[in-house]
């Protein structure tokens, strides 16, 4: 009896680790794409899928292929287009709708929805994309019936392979009825995201290579891009990205987090192809054209008109600064050396629609852009590079982190940091903040120039006008200090800077820096403005 019993235990054991097994190989098999619309390919429309086998995946292999990209010669894109899309301006290009019912995951009922854009206008090379289920992925057909172009006229016979030039992701961030649109990526290494009621304005990008410079600077690409199938419950959607480019290849994955400030996490492996004078790490890209600084130009008729209105900088000593962007006469890029900053960002903080009064543009509804490190980022300096324009449509402000020294070919570069995009800044409340800058000429006085910088925090409102602020001015070597005063407007609450500098060098810059302080204590951030010679 004892042996039987021995016996038994024995088959059972047995059993138990080939049910384990088996259960084992199951895992590691592929998982069943076909439960769901696999991006709109997978509901009927086509139904030969051997030309997209499911196949393993994970960052690490990403990482290898750039790796392995890196060796290889460059080979540019390929244009997947044709003349008419090609020639598209943008008000026709825009009217190319993906239609919604198309949307991926929209029938099994998840709150995070992918929609695809269209090749045409400036975006005539397309890009792969796959979904990602467990540890496989599958690419994703191009589906001209998820298109609608029956607002253009001409289109004709289009390629049935033509391929995607970018993607968007909905989320139901305002209202819980329905999904809507809070980030895109197209376009080089391009990508947009919003917050809760925010419209679209500035963009951030993988990487700058050689920005600024007197020669062209690089566009390295996003070309394939792998997008996580999230749960019905999760609040974060994975997407990798693999990058490609004369000077970089790349490996990116970005946790995308939507909400009232939604929040991205870059986790990126870069490997340069070719030396290079610059390299820009979580590079921001912005519109300004004109604001109360230098006043309204010649035949324009709203007063302001800009996606964002200055840079912030959290110093690695904990130093705030504050640079008004300005619009140039000329390509000028300013640097701000230092180490292991805790954050800079490009900021909006002029949110009063009576100062922009566009009904149409919105500008007091664009985000702001603040990156904070997750890796100390070590030596180096941000950098800010300003382009003259006079239109609203060029992204003519760039912004980016640039290591020291800048890593050698063939040596992989890993990085992380976060970018939040809210409505205010995140200084601190109880530190005053520039709400405004001006600049004048003095009557009578063609040589001195004059400034009016306004300081806003409760702490300042609350005080009387009778109170003693001064201000520290630093004039740099090229200025000298006229006079200054520090004055309360009571019809705003704001404390108003005045005062004026003569430039030594008319041919020279003015590097001109201004804080306020209180029985002996900063008070304010440090306003940071670089007089430019006429």
């Amino acid at each position: 009896m004892l042996r039987l019993h021995i016996i038994l235990a024995f088959v059972a054991t047995a059993l138990l680790f080939a049910v384990a097994d088996r259960q084992q190989r199951r895992d590691r098999e592929e998982p069943d794409f076909s439960s769901s619309p696999l991006l709109s390919v997978m509901e009927g429309e086509i139904s030969d899928h051997s030309t997209h086998p499911t196949f393993k995946f994970s960052f690490s292999d990403l990482k290898s292929r750039a790796r392995a990209l890196s060796k290889l010669r460059y080979i540019p894109p390929k244009h997947s287009t044709t003349d008419f899309l090609k020639g598209l301006p943008w008000n026709q290009y825009k009217n190319i709708f993906f239609r919604p019912e198309k949307s991926v995951w929209k029938k099994e009922g998840n709150p995070f929805q992918l929609q695809f854009l269209h090749p045409g206008h400036l975006y005539n090379t397309n890009i792969r994309v796959f979904e990602v289920r467990g540890d496989f992925a599958r690419e994703i057909a191009y589906d001209p019936s998820s298109f609608d172009l029956s607002k253009l006229k001409g289109v004709g016979e289009l390629p049935p392979n033509l391929g995607y030039s970018g993607f968007k992701i909905h989320f139901p961030i305002n209202t819980q009825e329905h999904t809507d649109e809070f980030a895109v990526f197209q376009g080089a290494s391009y990508y947009r995201i919003i917050s809760k009621k925010q419209w679209y304005g500035l963009s951030a990008r993988g990487i700058a290579i050689n920005t600024g410079m007197p020669y062209p600077e690089d566009f390295p690409s996003f070309r394939e891009f792998y997008v996580v199938k999230p749960d019905k419950t999760d609040s974060t959607i994975t997407v990798y990205a693999l990058l490609d480019g004369r000077t970089a290849t790349g490996a990116y994955e970005f946790q995308i987090t939507p909400g009232k400030v939604s929040a991205v996490k870059v986790n990126a492996e870069v490997i340069l192809r070719t030396k290079v004078d610059r390299l820009g790490i979580a590079p921001l890209t912005s519109m300004y054209w004109y604001s109360e600084t230098r006043g309204i130009p010649k035949g324009q008729a709203y007063p302001e008109s800009h996606d964002s209105d200055g840079l912030l900088i959290h110093s690695g000593k904990g130093e705030w600064i504050w640079r008004p962007l300005d619009n140039p006469k000329r390509s000028t890029t300013y640097s701000f050396s230092d180490e292991n900053p805790r954050g800079f960002g490009l900021i909006q903080r002029d949110r009063e629609f009576q100062n922009y009064q566009h009904s149409e543009m919105k500008y007091q509804l664009r985000p702001s852009a603040w990156v904070e490190p997750e890796i100390p980022f070590g030596k180096g300096s941000v950098h800010l590079l300003e382009n003259p324009t006079v239109q609203d449509s060029d992204d003519n402000m760039g912004a980016y982190w640039m290591p020291e020294p800048i890593p050698q070919p063939g040596t992989p570069f890993d990085f992380s940091y976060t970018v939040r995009w809210p409505d205010t800044d995140p200084l601190p409340d109880s530190m005053a903040k520039v709400v405004a800058t001006r600049i004048g000429d003095a009557q009578g006085d063609p040589d001195l120039k004059m400034f009016y910088v306004d300081f806003k925090s409760s702490n300042l409102s609350s005080l009387d006008p009778f109170a003693y602020i001064q201000a520290r001015i630093d004039t740099g070597e090229n200025a000298e200090l006229s006079e200054y005063s520090v004055q309360k407007i009571e019809e705003t609450g704001v404390w108003r800077l005045t005062f004026g500098v003569y430039p030594k060098n008319k041919f020279r810059a003015s590097d001109l820096k201004a804080a306020l302080s209180r029985n002996q204590e900063i008070i304010s951030e440090t306003w940071n403005f670089v007089l430019e010679p006429n």
